[in-house]
């Protein structure tokens, strides 16, 4: 089904999206019609909140709650496996600073920043990495 249209004396033919949609509630009236939300079908509905409050006074824009909830389950996860990636990325992380340490000393003694160098070894020490 397509709209024929026109703009500015222009014709042309709009195609509509081949998605599919669901309608969600009424979000109000344009015109005399109620217009509702659109959703792609692969998007979730979101739900609104059941308990609101508006000046102290606490409300509820759905006092009929069906029960919708789906039960979710998950499985924990290993924790040697976690404390192994965990290591690992701490080491990296060590590396990456021993690095970027090392290269702004070097930038430092090329510099000839003597103040600059005795706070990069200060630095160093204070991580207990070796300094060049």
């Amino acid at each position: 089904m397509t709209m024929k249209l026109s703009y500015r004396g222009v014709h042309y033919e709009q195609v509509p999206l081949a998605l599919d949609i669901n309608e969600g509630e009424i979000g109000g009236k344009y015109r005399g019609q109620d217009w509702k939300y659109h959703y792609p079908r692969h998007i979730p509905q979101l739900q609104p909140k059941l308990y609101r409050q508006y000046r102290g006074v606490a409300y509820s824009s759905r006092p009929n709650l069906a029960t919708e909830t789906a039960t979710l389950t998950c499985s924990i996860p290993n924790t040697q496996s976690i404390a192994i990636v965990s290591d690992e990325v701490s080491q990296v992380h060590l590396e990456t600073i021993r690095r970027r340490l090392e290269r702004r000393l070097e930038i430092a003694l090329a510099k000839g920043d003597t103040e600059l160098v005795h706070l990069l070894q200060q630095e160093s020490q204070a991580l207990k990495l070796p300094f060049i």
